[in-house]
Formats: C-alpha cells, structure tokens, sequence
C-alpha cells in the first residue's frame, strides 16, 4: 500500500507530460500561393533582384511556439541532412522525422498558441550563423490539438527568404514627415539668429 501512495505523484508527473497541446511541424497542405498570403501560406526564395519564387528544394528551419506571444521557445530545429524537404510540392515543408511536439505552456484544452519559424539555406546550424538567404516569419497563432491527429500550420502566412520588406506608406509618410519638421527647424533657427 504505501508503494501505491508513494508512486501517486510519478503518475501525476507522467500524465502532465502528455497532457499537452501538440502541433505537427509541417504546411504539406497549405494552398495559397500568393507571397503575401496571410495564411494557408507557403514558403519562397527571392533568388535576385525582386524575383519571389516558391522555395524548391531542401532549406533549414527553426520552429518556436508557446501560449505567449511575446516569449517562444525553440520547439524544434532542422538543419543539413535533417532538414526539411520539398518533397510535397514546391513551397512546403515536412519534418523528416513525421513526429508531432508539444507547445511550451499548453494544455490537454488548449485550441492554438503563437508560433514563429525562421528558415535559412545553406550549411549553417543556425539562423543566426546562416549567410545566404534567411528569414522570419511574424508570430502567428495557429491550431493545436491532442495526440494522435494534431494540426499542422494551416495559420501559418507566406514565408520568404531573402526578401527585403517594403517600407509601408505610413513610415514613408513619417519619415517625410520628420525630415520636413527637421528642415524648417535648421531654417527657424538660422533665421533667428540673423
């Protein structure tokens, strides 16, 4: 009887461990294919010169995910022969091990948490050691369920490597507008001092 008791808390322990939110690492059935898709998104290279194209070959990923947005963890990370493939399509990206992982911080009753994923190509281990072209998604909320069938990225928006951002209107708009406010300063200024 008191092995009964004493073992009472490692099953406790041991149910909590699986008493999480999981999520596969993959988008195979994302189908948009617009580069600024904000969800059901795929991934894509800008090889040169403004030219966006569907990702077509192996590339290296970091996933991150938790109930937080602004605090992920590193869920899982592919690189070299563990990186991810093409294999279903131009633009997805499959887990080569087919394993599901559990969200940082979810629960058994949890229905999404915040993901973000940052891919490179090349051999480098890490984003942050990559030198080709790289980059990162924005936290996003996705779906996540329980063992045996949980979602994959079906949240997940358009991902490009290599691109660069275009300046939206309103920091256009700013920065014009700071430069005009900083002009007529520099005029205020040497007009009172003649």
């Amino acid at each position: 009887m008191k092995a009964f008791f004493l073992s009472l808390p490692v099953i406790g322990i041991a149910a909590g461990a699986y008493a999480q939110g999981f999520v596969f690492l993959d988008n195979i059935h994302n189908t948009n294919y617009s580069p600024t898709a904000t969800s059901s998104g795929l991934f894509f290279i800008a090889p040169c010169c403004n030219m966006v194209v569907l990702m077509n070959g192996d590339f290296n990923a970091a996933f991150y995910g938790g109930t937080d947005s602004a605090n992920l963890q590193l869920i899982a990370s592919f690189w070299g022969p563990t990186a991810g493939t093409g294999g279903f399509g131009p633009g997805t990206f499959l887990d080569p091990t087919g394993k599901s992982y559990p969200v940082p911080g979810t629960t058994d009753s949890s229905t999404s948490a915040f993901f973000m994923i940052q891919a490179w190509t090349g051999t480098a281990t890490s984003y942050y050691m990559a030198g080709g072209p790289k980059g990162f998604s924005p936290v996003f909320s996705n779906p996540v369920g329980p063992l045996p069938n949980p979602p994959d990225f079906v949240n997940m928006p358009a991902f490009c490597m290599g691109c660069i951002p275009e300046p939206t209107t309103f920091a256009l708009i700013a920065f014009g507008a700071v430069g005009l406010c900083g002009f007529r300063l520099l005029w205020h200024n040497k007009s009172v001092q003649s």
